[in-house]
């Protein structure tokens, strides 16, 4: 399936590290192009948070896909960085790359990433930030943090991983192809190259689908409960039910859902 692009109107420079198309009603794709590789600096990282927090609040999205633009999807963090990095201005860049990435776990609409090729450290660290990952068979997914001096990625890791699984990426910071992260535990999808972003967009259209009032909720529901334990997840999640039942959204899908059992 090759995606027909509905808006092409770029909202960002040509020069900027971050693109922004809106590539199916209700859908915004993000690319990263800096560069040949997506290595990012500290600029890149903030457009990257400016960004996903300005999608959260557009009301004209319902999801979103993210992507890497060229043959990488993000090589990690430019190492040009960590060459003038010290404890004076340490803090300061790590506080942007921490931003970014939980700008995309914290969007408040459900965040695709269709992994177009390796996926190394920072990469690895949005590909855990998102809700789904669709792989192209050609991606690769790495932490080679110890091989550059330098620490992170770990716990975003954990998110896909079982601990000792990330671990061994961390400590040999060997990459692995899409097969094998995914037989290690990570929950990804993977399709031949050319299918990559068609998949990414039947992904998102049937999440566009929704109400967006009930995927923000929904959003909301899962990032907050993900750290607790079993009850009081459960009522929080039940908390938000509650919310979403006073809203139209919720009584037209019940009502939709009902007609459609009582046609077969």
């Amino acid at each position: 399936m090759t995606p027909t692009t509905t808006t092409t109107t770029t909202r960002t420079a040509v020069a900027d590290p971050v693109t922004v198309t809106e590539v199916r009603e209700g859908i915004a794709l993000v690319e990263l192009t800096r560069g040949k590789v997506n290595a990012l600096d500290g600029h890149a990282y903030r457009r990257i948070a400016e960004t996903f927090d300005e999608l959260s609040t557009d009301q004209s999205y319902r999801a979103v896909i993210l992507t890497g633009r060229g043959k990488v999807f993000c090589a990690g963090n430019d190492l040009n960085e960590f060459r003038t990095m010290d404890g004076g201005n340490g803090d300061a860049a790590m506080r942007d790359a921490r931003r970014a990435f939980f700008a995309v776990l914290e969007c408040r609409l459900p965040v695709i990433v269709a992994v177009n090729g390796p996926a190394l450290g920072s990469g690895m660290g949005l590909t855990a930030s998102a809700d789904l990952v669709v792989a192209s068979d050609r991606a690769t997914f790495g932490l080679p943090e110890m091989q550059v001096g330098v620490l992170g990625g770990g716990r975003f890791a954990a998110r896909m991983l079982p601990e000792q699984a990330m671990r061994r990426m961390f400590f040999t910071a060997e990459a692995v192809d899409a097969a094998t992260f995914q037989s290690w535990g990570a929950p990804i999808e993977i399709v031949p190259h050319d299918e990559l972003m068609g998949r990414a967009l039947e992904r998102a259209e049937l999440i566009a689908s929704r109400s967006r009032y009930a995927l923000t909720l929904a959003k909301q529901s899962l990032n907050g409960c993900e750290g607790m334990e079993i009850r009081r997840g459960y009522e929080l999640e039940q908390s938000f039910t509650v919310r979403l039942s006073e809203h139209p959204d919720s009584t037209a899908a019940v009502e939709q859902r009902l007609a459609a059992m009582n046609r077969k």
